[in-house]
């Protein structure tokens, strides 16, 4: 069965009711780039064309989408955004959004279950689930139950993705875990309920975000290590280390940069190394202190200060170090460097590997 050829009216290929063509409405002067939400029209005879209600055919008891529940797409920014609710055994198809050229279609399934059609594949669609489509296919979702979903059109250029990289999003199934799915979800439902509230300068940075987020998607996608089991998990904690050893003299190196250069969730950071017995602020100062503890030690550099050191290895300053360095090796920087060469190193009361 080709999803191209499903009518735009009726369908007669699932047989199970109206296909509603939920088409984007036009900016107006009246809601220029925060949103607005207009009120719903109240008869299928009110609306456009591609609003109304598909009619069921006789004696099938199936009942089409009430054309009330269909909210007209808002600008957010550079987005589209809009809400679909529709009853139990009803098929709508996504169309294609005027002016916004190539896009991806992000969305959120709310609440009902219902299976995703594309591609001529069928896919099961849960509450909290995530599913990013490429606009330029065709997409019907058929409710087996009530629902609610909540679309967003994304302009392509608006992506820093390759061809590659969204085609594999859209190859997909729909998202339900990971780190970046469990925040776009409850983001999408907020930002459809205040569209109207937003000035236009937020709706564009709010725009910004969801696009990062959806390319975040992408990375994570393409590299699945923290999803791929206990290997995986071993396998993103080395490169968290390395990133880390990478950027000991960074005094700006904090859980927040180290999740965000390795395109994942503070909290999944926070999860991986409590597994391994430490914590990401632990392990960062664990490093320093080392490296830092090496350099004292290293012949012919007397005459290199404390204050020197530190700053080197991205302490904020020496009485700092210090007492770092105290409370781990149980002296003070410039009492190991004097006696390094007659004891050996004491054993570190920071974290270990």
């Amino acid at each position: 069965m080709s999803l191209t050829s499903l009518p735009g009216r009726t369908d007669s290929a699932f047989g199970t009711g109206g296909v509603h063509d939920v088409q984007p409405a036009h900016d107006t002067d009246e809601h220029p780039t925060g949103g607005g939400e207009s009120a719903p029209p109240t008869s299928g005879a009110a609306l456009p064309e591609a609003l109304r209600p598909a009619p069921a055919r006789a004696g099938s008891g199936i009942r089409s989408a009430d054309p009330a529940y269909v909210q007209p797409s808002q600008s957010l920014g550079f987005l589209r955004v809009s809400t679909v609710r529709g009853p139990a055994r009803s098929s709508f198809r996504a169309p294609a959004p005027a002016g916004i050229g190539p896009y991806l279609l992000l969305g959120f399934h709310v609440s009902g279950r219902a299976t995703l059609i594309r591609r001529e594949t069928a896919e099961a669609c849960r509450p909290g689930d995530l599913f990013v489509c490429d606009g330029a296919e065709p997409l019907v979702l058929q409710a087996s139950q009530d629902f609610t979903l909540h679309l967003v059109w994304i302009p392509r250029r608006a992506l820093p993705l390759t061809d590659q990289q969204a085609r594999a999003l859209s190859d997909r199934a729909p998202f339900a875990d990971g780190s970046v799915a469990p925040l776009l979800g409850p983001l999408l439902r907020e930002l459809v309920r205040a569209v109207p509230e937003y000035a236009p300068r937020t709706a564009l940075h709010l725009a910004g975000t969801v696009a990062e987020l959806v390319a975040l998607l992408a990375v994570e996608e393409a590299d699945p290590g923290p999803r791929d089991g206990a290997q995986g998990r071993r396998d993103l904690v080395r490169r968290l280390r390395a990133y880390v050893d990478a950027h000991l003299w960074d005094r700006g190196l904090t859980p927040a940069s180290v999740a965000a250069a390795q395109h994942i969730s503070i909290r999944y950071l926070h999860k991986l190394f409590e597994s391994h017995g430490s914590t990401v602020g632990r392990w960062i100062r664990h490093r320093r202190l080392e490296e830092a503890r090496r350099e004292l030690a290293r012949p012919g550099r007397d005459d290199t200060t404390v204050a020197a050191v530190a700053a080197r290895w991205g302490f904020a300053g020496a009485a700092h170090f210090s007492r770092s360095f105290r409370a781990a090796y149980g002296m003070s920087p410039s009492d190991w460097r004097d006696t390094r060469a007659a004891r050996p190193a004491p054993a570190s009361s920071g974290v270990a590997d």
